[in-house]
């Protein structure tokens, strides 16, 4: 009982967590992407609807993608830049007014170190399930991906639209960063979304506690070619970078040969 009840207090606070974020981002409005009179670029925009339940709020978002490049409004003073092309993220501050760019590789790298920690005594691992089980979303095939801890639910509905990039949803996920110590319980579920070609179109999180239930259920509404502000998806030229610089590796000295 212990165990368990260990389990549901950590969901329950990742849960609200998550609520809690969401709710923040979701409230601030998107002038960043429909600003007027700026040079524009023709992009794929994702309309994402996400509903709070209990609290029965309802909110939204975009995702925009131009020229191998995406961002979410939902990021602001501190966001994420995807680039397709490079297999890379930058991660821009507005605040400070400075970004770094890290290559996907390098990102995986960490969060795997994280996701192989031993987990917490009495925590036990998600499991995942292909279920098998196909809906149309937006014209495309969907299927289920299914997650499942304890109390808690997640079911994503994936598929492979041929208006977004198969690998960003990837890279938009496991490029957050894996900091808690209940990172591990999630390996399974980053180890499918390596191979996963494809863009979750709906994802229900649902926690069941007692008599409560926490529900964000989020789901693409919309896709379409609209023109965006060029600056959305480029960084200040203003800001200083700080990415680390490698230190380049000097060769050992050629031996001297005898005359």
């Amino acid at each position: 009982m212990s165990n368990e009840w260990g389990t549901a207090r950590t969901l329950m606070a990742h849960c609200s967590l998550l609520i809690a974020l969401t709710e923040c981002k979701a409230r601030l409005p998107l002038k960043s992407i429909v600003a007027p009179r700026e040079p524009q670029v023709r992009a794929t925009v994702v309309t994402v609807q996400t509903t709070l339940l209990p609290q029965n709020k309802t909110f939204i978002h975009v995702l925009a993608i131009a020229n191998g490049r995406a961002r979410s409004s939902d990021e602001v003073d501190s966001w994420r830049l995807f680039d397709l092309n490079r297999d890379s993220v930058t991660f821009v501050d507005d605040i400070a007014k400075t970004y770094r760019t890290e290559s996907f590789r390098s990102l995986l790298a960490k969060r795997r170190e994280a996701v192989i920690a031993p987990l917490p005594e009495g925590i036990p691992a998600a499991k995942l399930r292909v279920t098998g089980a196909k809906r149309a979303i937006l014209g495309a095939q969907a299927s289920e991906v299914l997650l499942r801890l304890g109390g808690y639910q997640r079911d994503l509905w994936v598929a492979n639209h041929p208006a977004l990039p198969p690998r960003l949803y990837t890279l938009m996920y496991l490029s957050q960063p894996a900091t808690s110590p209940f990172a591990p319980i999630m390996k399974e579920f980053d180890d499918a979304l390596l191979n996963l070609r494809g863009f979750a179109l709906a994802d229900r999180a649902e926690l069941a506690y007692g008599r409560s239930r926490m529900i964000v259920d989020t789901i693409v509404v919309k896709i379409e070619q609209r023109d965006i502000p060029e600056s959305f998806l480029n960084v200040s030229s203003k800001y200083q970078e700080i990415t680390p610089q490698r230190t380049p590796v000097t060769p050992p000295p050629r031996p001297r040969t005898a005359s």
